[in-house]
């Protein structure tokens, strides 16, 4: 289903995104959805649920170890890029960011797949309401793929 930039994407408890141009919604759940980029390079995850803590490195730490460890995770040599990199934000909705940019193999029936990522967590230190992210995409990716990665995020906040 396409969308246009101008049209949100409601993820849960009152928490949407607004897909880039091009973007689509690939698949969604009751708190999560997933958009891909035209060409398939690029996918931007988001699962939106109330956090454990308020420690935005504990949070995030705690979200992409029980994605990497899913036996249904097409995520496979994960290995950090990055240590977390923390960022105070004036968002509405959230107030606080951790990122952590990773490099791993995407794993498929067909093939498997290098693509470099970032898991992101953000935090609403008031209601502990969190937004993860897995942002991901391989070599076929251009430049655009990353700068509307970071719209789409920004466009939560």
């Amino acid at each position: 289903m396409a969308l246009l930039a101008a049209d949100p994407v409601d993820i849960a408890q009152g928490i949407s995104i607004t897909p880039a141009p091009g973007w689509t919604v690939g698949d969604r759940g009751p708190d999560w959805v997933a958009l891909y980029n035209a060409d398939s390079s690029a996918q931007l995850q988001v699962t939106v649920r109330t956090a454990d803590g308020t420690d935005v490195v504990a949070v995030l730490q705690g979200d992409i170890d029980q994605l990497t460890s899913k036996p249904s995770s097409d995520l496979t040599n994960v290995r950090n890029l990055t240590g977390p990199i923390i960022k105070m934000l004036q968002g509405n909705n959230f107030q606080q960011k951790a990122s952590i940019d990773y490099t791993a193999d995407v794993s498929s029936p067909r093939r498997t797949v290098p693509v470099l990522g970032t898991f992101s967590e953000l935090l609403n230190t008031s209601t502990r309401l969190s937004a993860f992210i897995d942002f991901r995409q391989n070599d076929n990716a251009t430049a655009q793929a990353a700068q509307d990665g970071g719209a789409m995020i920004d466009s939560m906040l």
